[in-house]
């Protein structure tokens, strides 16, 4: 079984800007497990463990929404924490811009997914990047504060122009993400 989940990159200058937020807020010294910028993705939809058997299906149904999906801009803004700031469990920044193409996107993947074994998604889709999971309650009131300060965070905009079926393979040093492929939208 392969682990998988389709998300889309994040382009090398909106990795640098969540890197110099992320180097700010370790500062906190907050017991917090910081995903390293490079891995850092919008996750559409995760498909947990598949077949190789289902790979090919997997791909078709994502190549048929690449290919009647334009490209849309979207601006990496805001950040917070999941379920609250208060009961933090995930360090997040937030996404902004073209947000009605990008809902569509994820709700056609959604879709598309159900009738090939897949359960739809119960929870409303947020987008978020995950900056980090909190591992421990120490030094939690300092990170807190630097939420508060960081919170009208803003990156570059950037152009989303495929989707992407990674891989996950979950390490001692953390997950390790590799594309099993790419399907870019049309132009």
């Amino acid at each position: 079984m392969i682990r998988t989940f389709i998300a889309f990159d994040l382009p090398v200058n909106v990795q640098e800007s969540l890197q110099r937020l992320q180097s700010e807020l370790k500062k906190t010294e907050a017991h917090v497990s910081w995903v390293k910028p490079e891995r850092i993705h919008l996750t559409l939809k995760f498909l947990g463990d598949v077949s190789p058997e289902q790979i090919p299906a997997i791909q078709s149904a994502l190549e048929v929404i690449a290919a009647s999906t334009r490209s849309f801009r979207l601006k990496v803004a805001g950040c917070g924490a999941f379920p609250t700031i208060k009961q933090m469990r995930v360090v997040w920044v937030g996404i902004r811009g073209d947000e009605a193409p990008l809902k569509e996107l994820q709700g056609q993947v959604e879709q598309a997914m159900v009738p090939l074994g897949f359960k739809a998604e119960d929870r409303p889709f947020k987008a978020h990047l995950t900056l980090g999971r909190v591992k421990g309650r120490q030094r939690l009131r300092s990170l807190q504060d630097a939420l508060m300060t960081y919170h009208a965070f803003e990156a570059e905009d950037f152009d989303v122009t495929e989707l992407v079926l990674y891989k996950s393979e979950l390490r001692p040093e953390g997950a390790r993400y590799t594309p099993l492929f790419r399907s870019s939208f049309k132009q």
